[in-house]
């Protein structure tokens, strides 16, 4: 065969590692509805971005509360979070995720907005468990909306959104950092009021999506998670699993101020690397996942990515800054390979196990197993970091393969819902 031939057959690497991006491209853009949910997803991001790196700040610093009072306001309003992710998976699933979105994006508008007249303990408390219900209503409702518009892909929607939902983050934080480097009280309470004004945008965009109907069948059924236990086990174990997300924001620079103190500037650099690797690489790790199978081997090859990470902290890296910078740069690239890789599966996982007519009440079962695991991490973290001989990291690291194998085993005995 001619050598020409035989180039014009086989692709180039550019076309091979475009092609994810092109297709997730493709289901971006395959309706209007998806396009509207696209930028919806990244001013929504946005705001939560500013948000999220201000808020505590401005809490304690121009509001006055003191630490100890503003962590106890956020476990309660967490539960009320929880609450609120319940009822709207519930809602979701019998009518249309639409309109409780809509709810939710308006309360955390206005919530929001109200933080600019608080005054005194008992508003705080009202305003953030108001704040909380809203961000609840939108969880659940958020994943059946993405189930019902994207029809025959959802993962890979979910999984480009996820892109588009870091890089806004980021970008929120960035403007963020504009914010703190003036500190100002005027500063604080205008970025306050961007974030409502990012949630009114996004119910403006909401308010034009079309929804398909609720599938047959999805009202009438008030416990229909539990009873399914392959389900409970895939969302429990994954839970636990979770604890990598608060790595880099807790246990890295907890680390780094232990053994190296020079060097807390590069926690910073990591984390923005990671979200940048993350949003990049989200989509081609997503790519080529079309069944239960492929999705739970692909989250078991990053939960061993995520375990080889955890063996970085095993030592104090003693050795010339160099080799820790080059140690740490390692440890991001097993970390950020992991992530990407996990969640792709998880991501898959999640919508071929629940029910297509009872994604929001699966969808909530699945959240709030995650912020249940998700409040231990600190002081799972912390013990690991505490412990002498690295005991507790390579526990870690055994049962998140340990777990990753369960979810793969139940995950596999159980036919492609459709």
């Amino acid at each position: 065969m001619p050598k020409n031939a035989r180039s014009r057959r086989r692709p180039s690497l550019g076309k091979l590692f475009a092609a994810p991006y092109v297709t997730a491209a493709a289901t971006m853009s395959a309706s209007p509805a998806m396009r509207l949910l696209a930028l919806l997803t990244t001013v929504n991001a946005l705001g939560n971005g500013l948000f999220a790196t201000i808020s505590v700040l401005f809490f304690t610093q121009h509001l006055g509360f003191s630490i100890g009072f503003v962590s106890g306001v956020l476990v309660a309003a967490t539960v009320l979070a929880i609450g609120g992710d319940l009822l709207s998976g519930r809602f979701s699933d019998a009518s249309s995720p639409k309109p409780v979105l809509l709810a939710g994006l308006v309360l955390s508008a206005v919530a929001t907005a109200l933080l600019l007249v608080v005054r005194d303990q008992v508003s705080f408390v009202l305003v953030l468990c108001l704040i909380s219900l809203g961000q609840g209503m939108c969880m659940s409702s958020n994943t059946t909306l993405i189930r019902r518009v994207a029809r025959e892909d959802p993962a890979l929607a979910r999984a480009s959104l996820r892109s588009l939902l870091t890089l806004g983050i980021s970008a929120g934080a960035l403007l963020a950092g504009l914010v703190l480097a003036s500190g100002s009280a005027t500063a604080f309470r205008s970025a306050i009021l961007g974030d409502a004004v990012t949630f009114v945008i996004a119910a403006g965009l909401l308010l034009r999506i079309a929804v398909p109907p609720a599938p047959e069948g999805a009202a009438g059924r008030p416990r229909p998670v539990f009873p399914d236990r392959r389900f409970a086990v895939f969302s429990l174990a994954n839970g636990a699993i979770g604890l990598y997300l608060h790595v880099l924001s807790f246990a890295l620079p907890l680390w780094t101020v232990l053994h190296h103190p020079e060097l807390t500037w590069v926690v910073g650099l990591l984390v923005a690397l990671n979200a940048l690797l993350t949003a990049t690489f989200q989509v081609p790790a997503s790519a080529g996942i079309t069944s239960i199978r492929t999705a739970s081997r692909r989250l078991v090859i990053g939960a061993v990515c995520l375990a080889m990470s955890y063996l970085f902290f095993l030592s104090g890296w003693s050795a010339s800054p160099a080799v820790l910078v080059l140690a740490l740069g390692v440890f991001l690239l097993a970390h950020t390979a992991g992530e990407v890789l996990y969640s792709a599966g998880t991501m898959e996982l999640l919508f071929r196990l629940a029910p297509a007519r009872q994604q929001g009440q699966y969808g909530a079962f699945y959240g709030i197993s995650n912020g249940v695991m998700s409040s231990a991490a600190p002081a799972v973290l912390g013990a690991a970091i505490a412990l002498g001989d690295g005991w507790g990291w390579w526990g870690l690291a055994v049962a998140t393969v340990l777990l990753a194998l369960l979810i793969r085993a139940v995950s596999d005995g159980e036919r492609t819902v459709r």
